[in-house]
């Protein structure tokens, strides 16, 4: 089966919540939702007022970790499946798509009754490979995703990886180390979702299809997102006939966790870099070549609309497949007449 979706809540909902995006997504005839982690504030704040709730059982706010003082005077996590103490610091999350974990549950549950397979993308900069406070940073916000994520059941959290840090070998296996960590902590086997790491449109960026193989051929409970205009923007423009989609997808189909997970738009680029998304329409990477391919493609995939024009541009694809796909059953039909 092969899923079509968007990044993002439609552009025709009137509503702006998590719920209402997986309802608009289906009622658009979608059957797939990159739900995005964006507009998020994360506050530190005495858990007084919370003493005696587990996390879920909050109704203000989404908290993403609770903190205790250990016998030494330090407070360090104890994660969400406790109960909350007077002397506890909690880590709030504020989010605009839901206020607590039960507005986040429903939506999941929503999504599964409509089926609407759910991914969540992470905050969009992320810069996991530095060494300083942004890579802190970057990393506890790849974690309260992962958390999230969990809550309404995403089979994936996609996210960026950042900057390289020295070489593209050195900052490979710093990669290597922090998502090892990470899927360490909070592993698929507990329920958290996998994490899909995205190709990049930049050439300083971490994200060539070289990078992401060697990563999840290292870290298990990794895999890679083709993100085709960022891939069609750092190689120059390679993908343009069905041989080029083929190399991609046979190479990233190796690592990926039930369906092969892709992005699409149009791009527009210069000099190895993307400068800016668009309708899929435009520019020289043709999603009607991609169609063509994917007629004989025979596992599962999910391809999720990046472009500025978002439902419009999803359905446009799945037209285009079905129309690809039509053409093929004809001319079976017709090599068939000929044969009796």
């Amino acid at each position: 089966m092969i899923r079509f979706g968007i990044a993002g809540i439609p552009l025709t909902s009137k509503g702006r919540t998590f719920v209402d995006s997986v309802e608009d997504s289906h009622n658009l005839g979608l059957t797939a939702l990159e739900v995005q982690l964006l507009r998020v504030n994360v506050e530190d704040r005495q858990a007084l007022d919370y003493a005696g709730r587990t996390p879920r059982e909050i109704d203000e706010s989404i908290v993403v970790n609770v903190m205790r003082m250990d016998e030494n005077g330090n407070y360090l996590s104890v994660g969400i499946d406790t109960v909350i103490e007077e002397d506890d610091i909690v880590q709030e999350l504020f989010w605009n798509m839901a206020r607590n974990y039960d507005e986040i549950a429903e939506g999941g549950e929503l999504a599964k009754e409509l089926d609407v397979q759910l991914s969540l993308h992470a905050p969009y900069y992320m810069d996991l490979l530095d060494d300083g406070e942004m890579g802190e940073k970057s990393f506890n916000h790849l974690k309260w995703s992962l958390i999230i994520g969990k809550g309404m059941g995403a089979r994936r959290v996609v996210t960026h990886t950042g900057f390289y840090k020295g070489t593209k070998k050195d900052s490979l296996n710093s990669a290597i180390k922090i998502y090892s960590r990470i899927t360490g902590e909070l592993s698929p086997s507990a329920g958290y979702p996998f994490i899909s790491v995205e190709s990049s449109g930049k050439a300083e960026i971490f994200g060539t299809a070289a990078d992401l193989a060697s990563l999840a051929k290292k870290v298990k409970d990794v895999e890679p997102v083709i993100n085709f205009p960022h891939l069609h923007s750092v190689t120059g423009g390679s993908l343009r006939e069905g041989k080029d989609f083929d190399a991609i997808l046979s190479e990233f189909k190796k690592y990926s966790k039930g369906d092969l997970y892709g992005e699409f738009s149009g791009v527009e680029y210069e000099e190895g870099n993307e400068v800016k998304l668009t309708a899929i329409k435009h520019g020289d990477l043709k999603f009607e070549t991609l169609a063509e391919y994917l007629v004989d493609y025979q596992d599962d995939m999910t391809l999720i609309s990046m472009s500025p024009l978002l439902e419009h541009d999803a359905q446009y694809m799945e037209v285009m497949y079905l129309r690809a796909f039509s053409r093929k059953l004809q001319k079976r039909q017709a090599a068939r007449k000929q044969v009796a």
